[in-house]
């Protein structure tokens, strides 16, 4: 389960990614090894990110 600050990190990247450079999002999920959230997103599915649990974003 995302903590609070993982589903605000989420919220402003899902946000920016579809609206402000209209790239899809194709995959969110939990990585068990890092507790981290992984995002892939774009249109060849070539961007990814991590939110950690803390809600940085890289």
């Amino acid at each position: 389960m995302p903590t609070d600050a993982q589903l605000r990190g989420l919220y402003r990247l899902s946000y920016w990614l579809t609206y402000i450079v209209l790239q899809p999002i194709h995959l969110v999920c939990i990585d068990d090894r890092t507790n981290n959230l992984y995002v892939l997103a774009g249109n060849t599915e070539n961007v990814e990110f991590q939110i950690t649990p803390n809600g940085e974003v890289f």
